[in-house]
């Protein structure tokens, strides 16, 4: 497996790497542990909270703490590290990842070291545990749960266009009503609009959420085939590219150039009335819009679709193969994701969720403002997105799918129908249907 991982890596560099002298496995009796993670900005700040009580707890292991950024894809920087047999002993990998990375030897299985820790799938949210489940095996633990997605609406911006602030939709129905009261103009430009259904928080994200919660699926996980173009995914994006008709997709691209960050979130300063939102965006809200008065309420779905419909996303930990001082490394994860002090100080710490369904951390949100909604979702969470080793592909062809439909160079069936192809010709590839499991859902 990890020949593939020199694929795109350039073998000068993997040698100079190589000729590199390793870094010390311990130092004064204390075992290294590096550290790779993801978190910037406040998350940062959490993320050193964290690791500071870990090692106060820990007197025996040296914790290092490095950031590096993760693409999503690729991760050069990470598989040449580990092809170049100097990976860090931990690191942080998006859910999608995790399937892929086991797949071309990046991670090494964990399943052993779950067992003899007592941890078990019923201790984690379902989806939770499924994404780091693959051919049998339990590759990571997941650091944080992302209910995806709160849907939250403006109460001022209802009041203003006479809707009840208190009854938000719950249906495609009532939200495609609510979003024309909603949407308001100066002459031929857009100045608000009730909702974006493909914007926030990328294409491919935008369609597997509303894909599911229109009842369909993206995955046959007993043939392990694609199924990007399921009737009811189809539905769902042509529902979303009715938006781009009837706004004007070209006016809707220029009132999404005035979109930000921070204080210029699209929400806070008004131009988007309804939208979905990620769980670290309460904070968000909190910090930079303390006073706005918003609510936070399940997905709308159409008749026959899925009601009260999510998916888990978030980043999950792991071992990189060839590390280090595995059990320290191991201790680390198993105490930030499956401990109760560990999952609850990353709760308080982050504003995040754990995975791990029976920490402490949730007995703090149940009652408070907004995120004891989130909880409830996360309770009833079904989804994760595919656990199989082409999930970039398949990510970045539902993209293109979305904007292609979006801006009307494709039909939704036809745009689907080339993202089914292209991604099950690349799984293919890497497993032919005669050597692949039957029934292996995760």
């Amino acid at each position: 497996m990890l020949r593939r991982l020199a694929t795109g890596v350039s073998l000068t560099l993997i040698v100079m790497l190589c000729g590199c002298a390793r870094e010390a496995t311990s130092v004064g009796g204390r075992k290294v542990v590096r550290v790779w993670h993801v978190w910037g900005g406040t998350m940062a700040e959490g993320f050193a909270k964290l690791c500071a009580e870990f090692s106060r707890t820990h007197p025996d292991i040296d914790l290092r703490p490095v950031f590096a950024s993760n693409d999503l894809a690729t991760n050069q920087k990470f598989f040449t590290a580990v092809a170049a047999h100097k990976p860090p002993e931990v690191i942080f990998v998006d859910g999608p990842q995790v399937a892929p990375w086991a797949e071309w030897g990046a991670l090494q299985p964990i399943t052993d070291l779950c067992a003899k820790a007592g941890i078990k799938d019923s201790d984690y949210f379902g989806p939770c545990w499924r994404q780091n489940t693959y051919q049998g095996q339990v590759w990571a633990l997941t650091f944080c749960a992302d209910p995806n997605f709160g849907f939250v609406w403006s109460k001022k911006a209802f009041r203003e266009a006479g809707l009840d602030p208190e009854k938000p939709p719950t249906n495609i129905e009532e939200l495609d009503r609510y979003a024309k009261a909603l949407t308001k103009r100066q002459g031929n430009e857009l100045v608000q609009i009730g909702l974006i259904p493909w914007s926030q928080y990328g294409a491919a994200n935008s369609i597997f959420t509303w894909g599911w919660a229109f009842g369909g699926d993206f995955f046959d996980y007993e043939h392990n085939r694609i199924t990007a173009d399921d009737p009811k995914v189809v539905q769902a994006l042509e529902w979303m590219v009715s938006y781009a008709k009837q706004y004007d997709v070209t006016k809707i691209a220029s009132l999404e150039r005035g979109f930000g960050a921070a204080e210029q979130n699209p929400f806070i300063t008004g131009k988007v009335a309804m939208m979905c939102l990620h769980i670290g965006g309460i904070a968000d809200l909190a910090r930079y819009a303390p006073n706005l008065d918003y609510g936070v309420t399940y997905l709308p779905a159409p008749p026959g679709g899925e009601q009260h419909s999510s998916w888990v996303g978030g980043w999950c930990v792991g071992l990189p193969r060839g590390a280090e001082n595995r059990d320290a490394a191991w201790e680390f994860v198993r105490w930030m994701c499956a401990s109760p002090e560990g999952t609850k100080l990353m709760g308080e710490a982050t504003g995040l969720f754990p995975g791990l369904k029976t920490s402490p951390y949730f007995a703090t949100v149940r009652g408070k403002k907004h995120y004891e909604k989130f909880f409830q979702i996360l309770q009833e969470c079904r989804h994760q997105r595919p656990v199989m080793p082409v999930q970039a592909r398949y990510m970045r062809e539902l993209a293109r799918a979305v904007d292609a439909a979006v801006y009307g160079k494709l039909t939704p069936k036809d745009a689907l129908v080339r993202a089914r192809e292209t991604t099950q010709r690349e799984l293919d590839i890497l497993a032919p249907p005669s050597a692949r499991p039957r029934g292996a859902k995760p």
